[in-house]
């Protein structure tokens, strides 16, 4: 496949464009302006703004996949109790520019990294997690995610929302879905790329909205 993979930079990202070029794929990875990460030989790079509909536009053309795991920044690398760096709709004003460019050139299929706690998923999480969403800025982050999620939904397109629990930088232990968010729940951001790429690599998604967890 020719995958385009939005947020290349970031850790789940990274990991997306390495296992791809490992299992075959032509990929695109796009970063903005000033990011920088290692990529494989091969692999195309493209910095611009996810925000901007031209340059998503540009990216877009000529893929059979999009797959997104952009995410927003906080002021202290990954404390949620900072405050957000990123503007406040990027998940879902940049899936708006990737919907509209799939349509314009014939891309069917979008993958997107959401989380656990996204959406109707939100009952399942265990209390104390629930305060802590509640009380940081997390919610901020989740209410944008959801925005994203809803029109990936009302895009009459083939869309798939994976929502990982609590992520981690361990090594791979493997991938199971999961029907509550327990406090004590993690998965590496490893198994998180592979398990989006098992879907991309099926010629549909089986699920849209999958929550998961690490195997063991």
């Amino acid at each position: 496949m020719k995958l385009v993979v939005f947020g290349a930079n970031g850790a789940i990202g990274q990991w997306l464009v390495r296992l791809a070029v490992e299992r075959g794929h032509q990929v695109t990875a796009v970063m903005r302006e000033g990011a920088s990460a290692s990529v494989p030989q091969g692999v195309d790079v493209v910095r611009g703004d996810p925000l901007d509909a031209a340059f998503v536009d540009m990216a877009v053309t000529g893929k059979d996949a999009v797959v997104t795991a952009l995410g927003v920044r906080y002021r202290r690398g990954r404390n949620p109790f900072s405050s957000i760096v990123s503007p406040l709709t990027l998940l879902s004003q940049s899936a708006a520019h990737m919907l509209a460019a799939m349509k314009r050139h014939g891309v069917s299929r979008i993958s997107m990294v959401s989380a656990a706690g996204v959406g109707d998923s939100r009952k399942t999480v265990a209390w104390p997690l629930r305060v802590v969403f509640r009380i940081s800025n997390i919610h901020v982050d989740y209410e944008d995610i959801e925005r994203a999620e809803a029109l990936l939904a009302a895009s009459g397109l083939d869309w798939q929302a994976v929502r990982p629990t609590t992520l981690t930088d361990g090594a791979s232990t493997g991938t199971r879905r999961v029907d509550r968010y327990a406090t004590t729940m993690r998965i590496a951001r490893e198994d998180v790329a592979r398990f989006m790429l098992d879907q991309l690599e099926q010629p549909r998604f089986d699920e849209r909205t999958p929550m998961i967890s690490r195997a063991v």
